[in-house]
This record gives C-alpha cells, structure tokens and sequence, in this order.
C-alpha cells in the first residue's frame, strides 16, 4: 500500500515552490498507482511475499540514489532510535502484506478506498498511543467516516470478506506506523523511514523464499521491475514534494489515487466501480479532509499525511 515522508524532516521550507510541489505530489501517487497494478497482476503467479521482495529489490534503487545525493547514505540512515524503526518495520511488514493479499482478490479501487480510512484510524489511536486531544469534532468525522465504510461494504452483501478485512487490517498496521513516526520526528530522516522498512521487508518475506518462492519468467520480473522503480521513484517525488509545499497542500494528493483505481482497474482488469462504493468513498474523503483541516488548524501534524513504506 501506498505510502509518504514525515513532516518532521520534509515539511514546508525555504525551498517552496507550489506548482513544482503540488505536481509531484500528483507524479508521486499516480506512481505508487502502477505499482499497485504491477503487483495485482503478479500476485497471480506468485506468492505474495515473493512479489513483495522483488518489488523491494528494485524499490531500493530511487531510494538509495536520492539518499546519496542529499547528503549521503549514512548521513540519512543513521539513527538514535532502532528499536522504533523495528516496531514501524514491523507495521509496514504487515501492511504490505495485508495490502498485497487484499489486491490479488479485490479490484484496486475496492482497495484505496478502504485504505482511506488511514487518517481515521490514525485520529482514533492518537489519543491511547500519543495521548493526544482529540475534540468532539474529530470524532464526529472518524464516526462518519467509519460509516462510510459500511455504506462500501453494505454487510449482508457478500462484500464483507477476507479480503476487505485485509485492506482494513492495513490500513489499521500503516496508521500505527504513522504515529511511530510522529514519536521518532526531529531525530530521523524521512529516507531512513523508507529503507528500513524496505530492509525488513526484503529480509523477513525473503528468508520464505526457499519455500515460497519460484523462478519468475523475464516478463514478469520486468513487471516487478516495473513496479519496484516506480514505488521508489514515488517516494523521491513525494518526499520532494513535503520539502516544497507544506503538508496540508500536499496530503489531499493521496485522494486522486481512486482516480488511478477507477481507471488502471477499468483499463487491465476490466473492474468498474459501482455506485456505493463511490459514495462511500466520497463520505471517507470528506471526513479525511475534515480532519485533516482540523489538525491543520490546531497546528498539529497532519492526521492525513501518507508515510512512504518503499514496499
């Protein structure tokens, strides 16, 4: 699943530039789209966690490119916290997983949909996790939120299986995620947050590959190919993006990606939509935007922001 850097070390700076910051915010997530299509029509061949490690391989590359080039590769890797990038390892591991599982058996809009809920978790376990003030406001909106999901899922329907409860489940593990990285901000680099994850993934879903794992075909590992290079590019154009406009203009960017769902599903899949999930997706994005302005407001880190996983 989709994923962006923390405002604690990307955030808005001297370097702003609205229209440069504002497309690659678009760049960025129409990227992470391909990835998502290049991943769906793997995890028909091959076993999750084998499509998980080639698209980390290649996931490196960008990452580690633009870490040489802004400031160096230890510079933006070392770290004063390793027990926090292991537990936000840890919730990427899984979010990538449930994610992946949850495209090899639903169409990509059915699962960026359920993803939005990302700030509602995140707003809802601020409070336990960060012990944050959360106002009557907010809740309103995560309790509105959560209704839209219902309204996607309709329970009795069918649509409440396995498979949604995974894209949920990583939605739930990316918010937990989020808020490790709001506990490790000003001491951290963003790219830091992107290769660690990207390591754990690549060594734990690696080890299974003795058991798991099959020879791909040239085709398809130029698919994973394919999909790695854009998830890393991905995030240098989101992590560039933080560093030219502020969070709050760049975080609604994630929203466009049902745009990308709709069409990549429509175009490879030939998955369209129907009318309730559009308009759950419209009541999730609404109560996001709420609260993303409202944390905005009370100058708070922004709720909504994406945290990139790099897998």
């Amino acid at each position: 699943m989709s994923a962006a850097p923390s405002t604690a070390s990307a955030g808005f700076s001297q370097e702003e530039n609205f229209p440069l910051g504002i497309l690659l915010a678009f760049l960025a997530f129409a990227g992470y789209s391909i990835m998502d299509v290049t991943v769906k029509m793997l995890v028909k061949h091959y076993a999750v966690p084998q499509v998980i490690v080639f698209n980390s391989l290649f996931a490196f590359i960008p990452i580690i490119l633009y870490a040489l080039k802004t400031g160096g590769l230890w510079r933006n890797l070392r770290t004063r916290r390793p027990q926090f990038h292991a537990a936000r390892a840890f919730c990427g591991i899984c979010s990538g997983f449930l994610g992946f599982y949850a495209y090899s058996q639903m169409p990509i809009a059915d699962v960026y949909a359920l993803a939005f809920t990302a700030p509602l978790f995140i707003t809802a376990l601020a409070v336990p996790v960060l012990k944050e003030q959360v106002g009557w406001r907010r809740w309103t909106a995560v309790g509105i939120g959560f209704l839209g999901v219902m309204v996607m899922l309709r329970p009795g329907s069918g649509l409440l299986n396995p498979a949604a409860f995974a894209a949920l489940g990583g939605a739930f593990f990316y918010s937990i995620g989020m808020l490790i990285s709001r506990l490790m901000r000003g001491t951290e680099s963003s790219v830091s947050f992107a290769f660690y994850s990207t390591l754990a993934s690549t060594l734990v879903y690696g080890s299974m590959m003795p058991w798991l794992g099959k020879m791909p075909t040239w085709p398809h590992l130029g698919l994973s190919a394919l999909g790695g290079t854009f998830c890393g590019i991905a995030f240098v154009c989101l992590l560039t993006a933080f560093r030219k406009v502020p969070a709050a203009v760049a975080a609604p960017f994630q929203y466009t990606q049902i745009i990308w769902g709709v069409l990549y599903g429509y175009a490879f899949f030939g998955d369209m939509p129907d009318h309730t999930l559009f308009i759950g997706v419209a009541i999730v994005i609404s109560s996001g935007l709420y609260i993303l302005y409202r944390e905005t407001r009370l100058g708070r880190q922004v709720a909504a922001q994406p945290v990139a996983e790099g897998a």
